[in-house]
């Protein structure tokens, strides 16, 4: 009896492409970390049996993806993790699509609610007065929308920041341009006084949470604080579609 096995088609693979799966390759197996020093490139043709402008433009791909950093008459560098291929991606999506600016807040849902959890348990003493100091700064702006966005964002990255969790720290930075755009947009979408001052008042009850340390609590009330945004913007035809119930 014959076994059906599912197969495609082989893919045939640039000497550039499996350049740079094989300098990938080489960092992982050297453990070289943020800052370390590639070998030159004359080295890399001798190791790979590529020549030079093969070698070059594998380098120059890597660097285009964040994972090198390459200087005039240097070696080329490992990289510090960077968030700003995802910021680049966020931003974009959220410019052509305008259901995308609502996905984004429920992908910030997961990921912001984890980051107020752990933001409660693990603040430091510098965290809390960077919290507090966002705290006043909201209140003084509570009239003006468009300040009041971007200090909401800078907000929500001090959280991140105070989970001590550097992936919730990169994901968080990635939606910046997105935090603060959803940010914006949801607080037009309030339509009365009442409920821009309760968007502050949670903002309020968040920070409590986490300077106190109340998990619980805090994780409570950021989602209590991103699923508003969410009801807000689905009021509007223009951020929602027929798969958004």
């Amino acid at each position: 009896m014959q076994t059906t096995v599912p197969i495609g088609k082989l893919v045939k693979k640039t000497l550039v492409e499996q350049a740079v799966e094989q300098v990938q390759g080489y960092i992982l197996v050297q453990k070289l970390k943020p800052g370390d020093v590639l070998p030159s490139e004359m080295r890399f043709t001798e190791i790979l049996g590529v020549s030079r402008p093969v070698v070059r433009e594998a380098l120059r791909t890597l660097a285009g993806r964040g994972v090198l950093t390459i200087a005039n008459g240097r070696n080329a560098m490992v990289s510090p993790v960077s968030a700003t291929m995802l910021i680049q991606f966020f931003e974009r999506a959220t410019q052509l699509n305008g259901v995308a600016v609502l996905e984004l807040l429920e992908v910030r849902l997961g990921i912001e609610v984890q980051s107020a959890t752990l933001a409660a348990t693990r603040r430091t003493n510098t965290d809390v007065v960077a919290l507090r100091a966002s705290i006043a700064q909201l209140t003084q702006s509570r009239d003006d929308i468009d300040a009041y966005s971007k200090l909401d964002a800078e907000l929500h990255l001090r959280i991140a920041a105070a989970s001590k969790n550097e992936m919730l720290q990169y994901f968080v930075e990635s939606l910046s341009g997105g935090l603060q755009m959803t940010s914006l947009v949801g607080l037009q979408h309030r339509r009365t006084r009442a409920e821009l001052d309760e968007v502050h008042t949670d903002h309020c009850l968040l920070v409590d949470a986490i300077v106190t340390g109340d998990s619980d609590i805090a994780r409570k009330h950021m989602e209590r604080h991103v699923n508003s945004a969410i009801q807000a913007m689905r009021r509007d035809p223009e951020y929602n579609n027929e798969n958004v119930q």
